[in-house]
């Protein structure tokens, strides 16, 4: 097996230290804007969240916007892999797997409605073209999953299915109040479509 180079580790070392203040730069980003709104959420305050300094953030982001940008890829893309991984399971009825796949994605969006309503202050059409492009790609799992469990269906058009399933959905998560956002969220909105979709 050959050997890495110093030259090699040191750059990927570079590398791992560049990610993880990228990381913590985001976070910040998104604590300051719950916090302060969109106004006040200066790369300063930013900077000044995250521990570094403001020199730090405009080193891996032109302004403030690209930071938001990047955060909201980051949670849009943990949704959109959280779908993509786990539409499959064999021998799992329909309602077990949406249960199961809304309780992952509201574990991983750890800052829930809040987060969301604050994006959308973010100019540049970025929050709602980010949207529409991964409701296509959920689009695509949740349909995938309704014709794996077509048996267990009385609603016969899978379209119109998959297009309540993903809003009602995202319009549950997206304006719950924090008591609500959790289980509670999860086990009404599971309720709500077992209705629709079995019942």
């Amino acid at each position: 097996m050959p050997r890495r180079s110093a030259k090699s580790l040191t750059r990927q070392a570079k590398q791992a230290r560049a990610k993880t203040t990228v990381n913590v730069i985001v976070d910040a980003a998104a604590q300051v804007l719950i916090r302060e709104g969109y106004a006040g959420a200066t790369t300063n305050r930013i900077a000044e969240r995250a521990g570094v300094s403001v020199g730090s953030v405009y080193q891996y982001f032109d302004d403030k916007d690209a930071v938001f940008a990047r955060l909201i890829d980051r949670e849009i893309e943990a949704v959109v892999s959280i779908f993509s991984a786990g539409t499959g399971i064999p021998e799992e009825s329909l309602m077990s797997a949406l249960r199961r796949l809304l309780t992952v994605a509201v574990e991983t969006w750890s800052y829930g409605p809040q987060l969301y309503r604050q994006l959308e202050h973010v100019p540049d059409d970025a929050l709602r073209r980010r949207v529409t492009e991964a409701k296509t790609l959920l689009a695509g799992f949740i349909r995938s999953l309704l014709e794996t469990h077509r048996a267990e269906l009385r609603v016969r058009d899978l379209d119109v299915a998959t297009f309540v399933v993903i809003n009602a959905s995202t319009g549950l998560s997206t304006n719950a109040t924090t008591e609500m956002y959790g289980e509670p969220l999860v086990e009404t909105t599971v309720e709500l479509l077992e209705r629709y979709l079995i019942a």
